[in-house]
């Protein structure tokens, strides 16, 4: 008899723990790899930039947000690290300077390119974020409003 009442228990908990994920805050924050990431996300990540960490709305702290994710133009076959990195820089320099100095006051313009390995997986974008300059979690969004 007490194995049926462990089993009940046991099937009662899994349901309920089952309606508590569906039921789950969708205003909460939620990992997701790092290429995964969209224009206009705000996020903070793992010291390898592997994990996101979105924010529910950008007003909430956060390290990072996505300026622009387009794919590289560097052609079909691995490019290198190298050469990623200065499409990158160059392109991500550019989207910030229009972002005009008194948004980017205070701020760094930062960049994500595809690993190798990823690259083989069919990651192509160049994404450029926006970071403070020290290091210091932001709050709001620094994108411009289509309004």
């Amino acid at each position: 008899m007490s194995s049926r009442i462990s089993a009940t228990l046991l099937a009662v908990l899994v349901v309920s723990g089952a309606l508590t994920a569906c039921t789950a805050d969708p205003e909460a924050p939620r990992a997701v790899p790092i290429t995964e990431v969209n224009i206009g996300d705000c996020f903070s990540s793992d010291a390898d930039l592997t994990v996101a960490t979105l924010a529910s709305s950008c007003a909430d702290p956060h390290l990072y947000e996505v300026l622009s994710a387009a794919p590289s133009e560097l052609g079909d076959a691995f490019p290198g690290d190298d050469a990623l990195a200065s499409e990158a820089d160059a392109r991500c320099s550019a989207e910030f300077a229009e972002l005009g100095r008194d948004t980017v006051a205070g701020l760094s313009a930062l960049h994500l390119v595809p690993s190798e390995q990823t690259w083989s997986e069919g990651d192509r974008d160049v994404v450029c974020l926006i970071a403070s300059s020290d290091g210091a979690e932001l709050s709001g969004s620094r994108l411009p409003t289509n309004g």
